[in-house]
């Protein structure tokens, strides 16, 4: 796919798109970078095990697009290694596949590595489809922040009516942050080739997290760009390869975010974290009991079963904190 002729003079850009059993997602979100001006160079849709022929559908309507066909789902971060490693261009896009990207978006991530040597990854103002601003991206996390997520207090905040207006969704506004999220991450390629690629170790979570740590510490600026937006389908992966919508998975995330507070904070940091991860979830806990009585019977069945999924995330975090924190 060539890019504007206004472009020329510009780094190629390669999008890399990890798939898993998002058919439809995938066809969304292809379709909107076509719509992009200036569209991107190259296009690699990696199809992580699908069994509900992907491949062959992108294939059919994007016959220029490289598809690279794994034979069974190894996870995204091993999808979205063999896609970056795949990919030829200059500079590097992340995407989920569940996102769609903003017409202009593109050429704002241009111009952002154009105008800053230093810039080593940019993130995107991810929105949420009514046009909402979505987590982004952020701050390192802290042992306090682990509480905070642990205990869903700043979840049940956001509910509140005026409280967006008065705290935005972290990274919703732009500027220098410690990390972006990997849902539209652009990279660019002596970063991957220095730092990368996602580190295999962690579950579910955390690869943008760590691959950001590299990158700063590697002197590197990331940044999240406001002008390069993104439509993030939140949960749509999840929902559409067979899981429920806004499922969530509280065990990997924690334990996730232990084995990067261990990598980056050693032993002592890891501790501190899994203590408040654990308060954090003994409290949500807690007040999940107090208003189960207020909860309708018609979803009585699924907040029962939420619940036991975060007695189980805590039961993982006591288990982590006997064996000397070292999530595997």
């Amino acid at each position: 796919m060539m890019g504007s002729p206004l472009m020329t003079n510009m780094p190629k850009l390669s999008v890399v798109v990890p798939t898993h059993n998002t058919r439809e997602l995938t066809l969304r979100c292809l379709a909107s970078l076509w719509l992009c001006d200036p569209q991107p160079d190259e296009v690699v849709v990696v199809d992580d095990g699908s069994s509900d022929n992907t491949a062959y559908s992108v294939l059919r309507k994007y016959p220029r697009h490289v598809v690279v066909r794994l034979p069974q789902s190894e996870g995204f971060s091993v999808a979205a290694n063999h896609g970056m490693a795949r990919a030829s261009g200059d500079l590097l896009l992340l995407l989920n596949s569940d996102t769609e990207v903003e017409p202009f978006s593109l050429g704002a991530v241009f111009r952002a590595f154009a105008e800053d040597p230093h810039l080593g990854i940019a993130g995107a103002a991810l929105k949420h489809l009514d046009g909402a601003p979505q987590w982004s991206g952020g701050r390192r996390p802290t042992p306090a922040w682990c509480f905070a997520l642990a205990s869903g207090i700043p979840a049940l905040l956001g509910r509140m009516p005026g409280w967006r207006w008065l705290r935005p969704p972290s990274g919703s506004g732009g500027g220098p942050v410690d990390w972006v999220a990997g849902s539209a991450m652009a990279v660019r390629r002596s970063v991957w080739e220095g730092v990368g690629p996602f580190d295999l170790g962690y579950r579910f979570y955390c690869q943008d997290l760590d691959l950001c740590q590299s990158a700063v510490e590697a002197g590197w600026k990331i940044k999240i760009l406001p002008d390069f937006t993104v439509l993030h389908h939140h949960g749509g992966t999840i929902s559409e390869s067979g899981g429920s919508a806004g499922s969530a998975h509280p065990e990997f995330m924690w334990t996730d975010l232990l084995r990067f507070a261990r990598k980056r904070r050693g032993s002592t940091g890891a501790r501190r974290s899994n203590r408040a991860l654990q308060i954090g979830g003994r409290l949500r806990l807690l007040g999940r009991r107090l208003a189960t009585p207020l909860v309708s019977e018609d979803h009585r069945s699924h907040w029962q079963a939420e619940t036991s999924i975060y007695i189980d995330a805590l039961k993982a975090l006591e288990e982590l904190d006997t064996s000397n924190c070292h999530p595997q």
